[in-house]
């Protein structure tokens, strides 16, 4: 069993892309899907309500917590790597935080947008898994 990160462009992509729903689907029963912080955080960003944002919530109360939880310097260390590797802002906060996760407890972040490739083409550590919208 591999544990997985999904990435909010996947949970709203999901509804429309038949490609993504499906690989949602297979991780989802066989695989252990985890949450994390930023990603929980952006997820429930979304929302449009108060009642939202608390059906929100919810929907990631399901998921286990990532039991690990990166350092500063974890973080800081693939925010450098991007910089080193000449992607000064190829990732996002909140992705970077994501992929600090994803290492700390041997997770691979399951996405639909490149966001997550600048990060995997620098930090070797790094595992993702991009999903096509189609």
């Amino acid at each position: 069993m591999s544990a997985y990160i999904v990435d909010n462009s996947v949970w709203w992509k999901a509804g429309r892309s038949p490609g993504i729903a499906a690989r949602l689907r297979a991780i989802s029963t066989r695989d252990l899907i985890l949450t994390c912080p930023p990603q929980v955080l952006e997820y429930c960003f979304s929302a449009r309500t108060a009642a939202e944002h608390v059906e929100f919530q919810a929907d990631m109360a399901l998921y286990l917590s990532a039991e690990e939880h990166p350092t500063t310097d974890d973080v800081l260390a693939v925010q450098a790597a991007l910089w080193a590797g000449g992607y000064v802002r190829g990732a996002g906060v909140t992705d970077t935080q994501i992929a600090a996760y994803a290492i700390a407890n041997d997770a691979t972040v399951l996405a639909a947008d490149k966001d997550f490739e600048h990060i995997a083409a620098v930090v070797p550590r790094f595992r993702h898994e991009y999903v096509p919208e189609g």
